[in-house]
């Protein structure tokens, strides 16, 4: 899969910027508050329907706009494409493939695909259990429709019950239903339980091969879901403990809370392993994504790597630039020179790009 352009207009801090893509290594340049990151996020948008920057949809308006949005061509294995995201004033959306409303975002979800890579995300095995399954809900949206409708209907259902939990005090008829949503979240949290085991199997796979090579097979990752359950064990749970959820007003027990244990030669990774190690696991995590990606769909997944790179040793930088030869690659950085000859550079100040002349090369 391939990013061929990205077109951003009224879109955070840049006014109209249309911006073209190699289909290797294409790196934006520039100062903290250039642009290069909202660019990024622009793409990931198309990819995953929401930002990993914030929740508010109207944060994407330029200040001073009424409308804001950006638009994508992508290429895959059978065409070319094109999404696109609006907002309007109140940040309501509007979404398209190819000038054709997509009215649900399960629909829109998993058209173009990609993995980002953020400073932040370094810290998936060192830091709590949101993180992972954040890693986990991300990847499987991409690859699993039903997995994005059914944790939609999972997140309303669960906001529904906490509603009725944190009102019961006061009236407690409201408990008259809350069997019926225990049920229902039950059988939405047994399949995305499953569906995230699943995943994590198979990540655990890729991830030992990226750390066997990434290590010369010295140390040997492995992780485990530890949420798997059937729809009669969450619902046995749910029930048994609603004394304990009533007096602290909220869901206790289900998909929400679960985790991913990373262990690093037998010893959990996040109590034992050094902050190397945390970040080489991270690295590998977000490498058996791509590779999962591509398993499932014949093709990698666009690669976007927010300022990573200034988080990194040598080592571990050249190691990624290895293993992502031959794949689609936009990264951001705040250096301005030191670059390889053969990538698309693209320099940023104040939301203006400007590609770098032909002949550099």
């Amino acid at each position: 899969m391939i990013c061929k352009q990205a077109v951003c207009y009224n879109f955070r801090n840049i006014e109209n910027e249309t911006l073209s893509f190699d289909r290797e290594i294409n790196i934006l340049s520039g100062d903290n508050a250039a642009g290069k990151t909202s660019v990024l996020e622009g793409i990931y948008l198309c990819a995953q329907g929401r930002s990993h920057r914030t929740s508010r949809e109207k944060d994407f308006l330029r200040f001073g706009s009424s409308l804001s949005g950006l638009t994508i061509v992508y290429e895959d294995r059978e065409r070319e494409n094109r999404l696109g995201i609006t907002w309007g004033e109140k940040g309501r959306r509007h979404c398209e493939k190819n000038g054709i409303p997509v009215r649900r975002m399960s629909e829109f979800i998993g058209n173009f695909r990609a993995v980002l890579f953020t400073p932040e995300h370094l810290s998936i095995v060192k830091e709590g259990p949101s993180m992972r399954r954040a890693f986990l809900d991300g990847a499987l949206s991409q690859l699993d429709r039903q997995y994005v409708a059914s944790l939609q209907r999972y997140t309303a259902i669960l906001m529904r019950r906490n509603k009725i939990l944190a009102d019961a005090g006061i009236n407690p008829s409201l408990l008259e239903t809350i069997d019926i949503f225990s049920r229902q979240l039950s059988e939405e949290a047994a399949f995305l339980s499953e569906k995230r085991e699943e995943y994590t199997r198979r990540a655990e796979g890729y991830l030992q091969a990226v750390f066997e090579d990434m290590t010369g097979g010295r140390e040997k990752p492995s992780l485990s879901y530890t949420g798997a359950r059937s729809e009669e064990e969450f619902y046995r749970e749910l029930t048994e403990n609603l004394p304990r959820e009533l007096r602290f007003g909220s869901t206790l027990f289900g998909i929400h809370k679960d985790d991913i244990t990373v262990c690093l030669n037998g010893r959990e990774a996040r109590s034992f392993a050094s902050q190397g190690q945390q970040r080489s696991l991270s690295l590998a995590l977000k490498l058996a994504e791509g590779e999962i990606s591509r398993e499932e769909t014949g093709e990698y997944p666009v690669f976007l790597f927010d300022d990573v790179f200034s988080e990194l040793d040598g080592g571990r930088k050249e190691y990624l630039m290895k293993g992502l030869s031959g794949r689609q690659v936009i990264l951001t950085t705040c250096e301005k020179e030191g670059f390889s000859q053969n990538s698309n550079i693209i320099y940023a100040e104040n939301g203006r790009f400007r590609r770098a002349a032909a002949d550099r090369r």
